[in-house]
């Protein structure tokens, strides 16, 4: 995070906008290769779920049974609390600087993750610029959402659709939660309804 956040100019953006192309990534087998060099690829929408299924499944091989993984928007639960109940996640309430949580979820053995744009943010002329980027446009996305959170068996999945429903927008991004199997959603919308998909547990 820098300092001293600015907004590119224009030219900048269009440039970085004219790589974005996913015909010039070539994978064979463990390489990938980009045939853009002024291409890069930022896995910042799946990291953190990849190491958290990966801790998961290190902690598994040692035998652990009951454990919390938290990395800051990714939870995971290995298996339940020590008395056998679920844990209790909260979603935090957008821009709420004291970590209010605005719902929960009770999990075991799932994970929950969230993209918002309450994290990672500056504001210019007036104007928030957060970090969930349209790659069409190059600019932050635009619209009605706050935050996206998935419920699923695996961090890397939820990791992966929290940021595409995000980007899909409200209407599009839970229609395509209603078509998974094993998965649920809460949108949090910017007028700071709480909207779940249709077979969250209640």
């Amino acid at each position: 995070k820098s300092e001293h956040p600015a907004v590119p100019s224009e030219d900048t953006i269009a440039d970085a906008v004219s790589h974005v192309d996913y015909h010039s990534i070539i994978i064979e087998g463990n390489t990938v290769r980009l045939t853009d060099p002024e291409a890069g690829i930022d896995v910042g929408a799946l990291a953190k779920g990849f190491i958290a299924d990966q801790l998961k499944e290190y902690l598994n091989e040692e035998g652990v049974k009951h454990a919390l993984i938290n990395l800051g928007g990714n939870v995971l639960a290995l298996g339940t609390k020590l008395d056998g109940s679920d844990y209790n996640i909260g979603i935090q309430k957008p821009f709420d600087e004291s970590g209010e949580p605005i719902t929960s979820v009770k999990i075991s053995d799932q994970s929950v993750v969230t993209s918002g744009i309450y994290q990672r943010y500056f504001q210019q002329d007036g104007k928030l610029y957060h970090h969930i980027l349209d790659p069409k446009t190059g600019y932050p996305c635009e619209n009605s959402l706050y935050s996206v959170s998935i419920i699923t068996d695996s961090s890397l999945t939820a990791d992966a659709l929290s940021t595409t429903c995000f980007l899909l927008g409200y209407e599009k991004g839970m229609e395509l939660i209603n078509q998974l199997d094993d998965t649920d959603a809460i949108f949090i919308t910017n007028d700071n309804e709480i909207h779940y998909s249709d077979n969250f547990p209640k």
